[in-house]
């Protein structure tokens, strides 16, 4: 009978001696790496378009929609919606800074979202705009719109 009791006993100690164990060695490693976790906000442009125009004509369109994070600490302290600014920043990328399709057509996407993310970010005071992800980034001919806008159409 005191057998089962001091066994009893030392399955307690151990239990207990194995969760303060425990205890203390998780409180030990929060102890040494606390974590800060950066709070960011996400959103997404509509989708815009913006003409090229080279030789007094429209040549095509580029079309995007763009996905943002945005630093939360500095987007509570603004009212507009930075879409806005991110649209305006891919219309003047792209407005009349072309003469040739053929440029428009080799766009690095990585050059044009840093020129962006640069471009919005020195209208505020702190940086906001933390990365944009592609959503829709597409080149459309102006012959491709004619073409889609004449499918079915008898011709006279």
């Amino acid at each position: 009978m005191i057998r089962i009791v001091l066994i009893g006993l030392w399955i307690c100690a151990v239990a207990l001696g194995s969760l303060y164990f425990a205890v203390w060695q998780n409180s030990a490693t929060a102890a040494v790496a606390p974590q800060t976790q950066e709070v960011l906000d996400d959103g997404k442009t509509e989708v815009f378009s913006v003409p090229i125009i080279i030789d007094n004509a429209v040549q095509g369109y580029v079309i995007s929609q763009l996905a943002y994070t945005l630093d939360h600490t500095v987007n509570a302290s603004f009212k507009v919606p930075v879409s806005h600014f991110i649209n305006d920043e891919i219309f003047s990328q792209f407005y009349g800074h072309y003469s040739d399709v053929k440029d428009v057509q080799k766009v690095k996407f990585d050059d044009v979202k840093k020129s962006i993310i640069d471009g919005v970010n020195a209208r505020f005071p702190q940086p906001l705009v933390k990365d944009l992800l592609v959503e829709q980034f597409n080149y459309i001919t102006a012959k491709e719109i004619r073409d889609q806008n004449t499918k079915g159409l008898e011709r006279q």
